[in-house]
């Protein structure tokens, strides 16, 4: 999975979400859990919006304000951060660039007077803001606009991310393909050192794991998980060794019971292994 950047403002926004939260007596450790709630998002994306990894949308800081009972500048901060646009308000708009329309934030000041010719100007149809270069239109109700934000699209971070690992490469890059397929972003991973390597920089929505690695079993990197920053992620054990007597039943047993885990025969039903996933994800 490549890297997101931070940029300074998602990551000012993040601390000053974090810095709410921690007022209003969320503990560190429900605070992504506490987001996700608000957001509807995943738990791994709320975790990267959290760290500033994830751009914030107005909409979304809004929201989050409303729910505190707080004002949303507080947590945007845009006049601390930019003096040019003191007195100005943040709206969600629309960009009209020609023929083409770009979803941004403008920061919209006091109505147009006479005679004055801002660069952009921006008005309100059907209840959505609008902005486009002052052209010399006479618009109903025009504003001059401070500043204008707009943020590329980026890939879907949106789908929950799913661990698959196991040392076979074809079958984790199988059922990887599979994940994918059915909506969800999916990391093939080789073997239980490098699963236990990524815990420590990556949070994943769930993990699908295979029982056996040679001589080891996977109870250790379950262990892990559950101690990880998403310790209710839901996780699947997969073995196709129980019939040959190389997997014990009895282990496998103990580890179901103590870290509420499902258990899966290899070659696993795809399309059953993901129905229950989603179930377990609330995903429809």
């Amino acid at each position: 999975m490549a890297n997101e950047t931070n940029s300074p403002d998602s990551i000012a926004v993040a601390e000053r979400v974090r810095e709410l939260m921690s007022r209003h007596g969320i503990g560190k450790r429900q605070q992504t859990t506490e987001l996700c709630r608000i957001l509807d998002l995943s738990f791994s994306q709320g975790h990267r919006k959290l760290r500033g990894n994830s751009p914030w949308t107005l909409s979304q800081i809004k929201k989050v304000a409303e729910v505190f009972d707080e004002p949303a500048a507080q947590l945007f901060g845009a006049q601390s951060l930019d003096p040019g646009v003191v007195g100005a308000v943040a709206q969600e708009a629309m960009f009209c660039i020609g023929a083409s329309e770009i979803a941004c934030t403008a920061w919209v000041g006091a109505a147009l007077e006479p005679g004055s010719r801002p660069e952009f100007v921006a008005y309100s149809r059907l209840g959505q803001w609008r902005v486009t270069r002052h052209d010399g239109t006479l618009y109903q109700s025009a504003y001059e606009v401070h500043k204008i934000e707009i943020y590329p699209r980026r890939a879907e971070t949106d789908k929950a991310t799913i661990a698959v690992v196991d040392d076979d490469h074809a079958s984790a890059d199988n059922l990887r393909d599979y994940l994918e397929r059915s909506g969800f972003a999916a990391v093939a991973i080789y073997g239980l050192a490098a699963f236990t390597e990524q815990l420590q920089t990556q949070v994943f929505d769930a993990v699908i794991i295979d029982w056996l690695f040679g001589a080891q079993t996977s109870a250790a990197a379950i262990r892990a998980m559950r101690a990880s920053e998403n310790p209710d992620a839901p996780i699947f054990v997969l073995t196709g060794e129980l019939l040959t007597g190389k997997a014990s039943e009895s282990e496998i047993s103990q580890v179901i019971r103590d870290y509420d885990v499902a258990c899966y025969e290899k070659p696993a039903r795809m399309a059953i292994l993901v129905a229950d996933l989603s179930k377990r994800l609330n995903r429809p």
